[in-house]
């Protein structure tokens, strides 16, 4: 069996937000604004660990502005 490379890896909201150390309400808030994109699984929101690595880089501001 195939080991899930680290962009296959989803995260729930708040394994997001304790990563980023910032609060689920800020992860929420960032989802509903299209700065974080998510994976919705029937009623399930997950986020890619890409996403997570992508907006520790580049902030959670749109357009990657801090």
């Amino acid at each position: 069996m195939q080991q899930p490379s680290m962009d296959q890896i989803l995260l729930t909201v708040p394994e997001a937000a304790r990563r980023l150390s910032v609060s689920e309400r800020l992860i929420w808030r960032a989802i509903s604004e299209g700065v974080l994109q998510v994976v919705r699984l029937g009623r399930a929101t997950r986020v890619r660990v890409e996403e997570v690595e992508r907006v520790s880089r580049e902030g959670l501001a749109p357009g990657g502005r801090r």
